[in-house]
């Protein structure tokens, strides 16, 4: 018995590797995707069009995964991209366990704008959901609060992404999937980009770290003998449409629109966003 289930193991992780995870994907998906050693979802937000007919710069906007095991050479990458600004979400134990590496040539300022849901401690959670245990787990609750009680965060964030001298700029958290999610589709949303194009964004999460989940899901079966709910922890390792329609459900019932939540919850008033979207937007052709 022992046999067959390391059988089935190794069968699995094999299967897991070696896909092509942009097969089917339109080509922006890969455009997109900055492709690391050490982080898994790095990713431009370049590219999007608007409602008025600009379309999002490239190379301007990022928004990743946990930085501590970038390798030399994706500090070389980062050293490319001539980021000037890192606004990182995650809470003082998460960066005490696992620091960022960022470039030492010119390194970007950092802005600490933690966001700790509480009760939860990201360290037990991600152990209890590569054990399999997953019940009371509720990311629509977390993004609950990424919406309503850390709107000061994403409106300090918007505060410093902004300003010229800051870009280009990088959001992240430890899963680059739900804090560095939710500010991504913030800034999309502001900057005019068709709500369906700000899920679709979202989404991404679980093309960019299919194999990483599905390598996750084979070790969770086998370490619980093949017990283990693994769609329900597939919902967890990746992201769900529903978490963020949830979050945007909020906005709307609190404030009645988007808008009035980015002029009284994010600071935002129209005429900072016609120049936040003069900054980064650009008219497909013109290259600037």
């Amino acid at each position: 018995m022992r046999l067959h289930f390391s059988a089935l193991f190794l069968a699995g992780l094999l299967l897991a590797c070696g896909a092509d995870p942009y097969a089917g994907q339109p080509p922006h998906v890969e455009q997109r995707h900055v492709a690391l050693d050490g982080a898994f979802n790095f990713r431009d937000l370049g590219g999007y069009p608007t409602r008025d007919g600009r379309s999002v710069r490239w190379g301007v906007l990022f928004r990743s995964d946990a930085l501590a095991e970038l390798s030399d050479a994706d500090l070389a990458v980062l050293g490319e991209l001539g980021l000037r600004l890192v606004c990182d979400f995650r809470s003082p134990e998460e960066k005490a366990e696992a620091p960022d590496r960022l470039p030492v040539d010119e390194p970007p300022e950092v802005a600490e704008l933690e966001i700790a849901i509480e009760g939860v401690n990201i360290a037990e959670l991600h152990e209890r959901i590569l054990s399999g245990d997953v019940e009371g787990i509720d990311l629509i609750g977390a993004n609950l609060q990424f919406a309503l009680r850390f709107a000061p965060q994403y409106a300090a964030m918007f505060e410093r992404i902004t300003r010229p001298e800051n870009l280009p700029a990088l959001i992240h958290c430890t899963g680059g999937k739900d804090r560095a999610g939710f500010g991504a589709a913030l800034i999309l949303r502001t900057l005019g980009v068709p709500l369906e194009a700000v899920y679709e964004d979202f989404l991404l999460t679980n093309v960019y770290t299919a194999e990483r989940i599905e390598r996750a899901l084979w070790v969770i079966r086998f370490t619980s003998v093949f017990r283990a709910d693994t769609e329900k922890v597939r919902a967890l390792l990746g992201v769900r449409r529903e978490n963020l329609e949830a979050a945007f459900g909020a906005i709307d019932r609190r404030w009645g629109s988007f808008d009035a939540y980015r002029r009284e919850a994010l600071g935002l008033d129209d005429a900072q966003v016609e120049s936040f979207r003069n900054l980064v937007l650009e008219t497909p052709g013109s290259g600037s």
